[in-house]
């Protein structure tokens, strides 16, 4: 690990911990890496439609719910020692109201904006994305 990737590192890590309360952002013990809690602001009346049966009409077998609050999207990370120089940050993202696509879309738009940021820390940006 470059001294420049390790304090780019350090100064990512320590940069987020001050932004993010303790429930958005916790900071790996063992390993580089950590973390977030995305929590999503919803319009108010944001209304979401359940189905029984996909293949049937909304109006015959559908509910319609008003929410306030989604459960949050989990980004876990982990930083190669060669972050952000060359390798991008090993990542999951889970979320338990996204199918598998969509949750795949989410995580190859991630990779994309690593691509834009290549050689520079990218985590702020990946939450901001995600956040919007």
């Amino acid at each position: 690990m470059s001294s420049e990737d390790r304090e780019a590192q350090e100064d990512e890590l320590l940069a987020l911990a001050s932004i993010y309360d303790g429930d958005e952002f916790r900071k790996a013990e063992s390993v580089q890496g950590g973390e977030t809690r995305i929590y999503l602001d919803l319009p108010q009346n944001f209304k979401i439609f359940v189905s029984g049966n996909s293949n049937e009409c909304l109006q015959n077998s559908g509910f319609e719910y008003t929410i306030c609050f989604l459960p949050p999207l989990v980004l876990n990370f982990e930083l190669p020692p060669d972050y952000p120089s060359s390798s991008p940050p090993s990542f999951t993202l889970s979320g338990k109201w996204l199918s598998p696509t969509q949750l795949s879309a989410l995580c190859k738009h991630l990779d994309n904006l690593w691509e834009e940021h290549r050689g520079s820390v990218v985590l702020f940006a990946w939450m901001q994305f995600l956040k919007e």
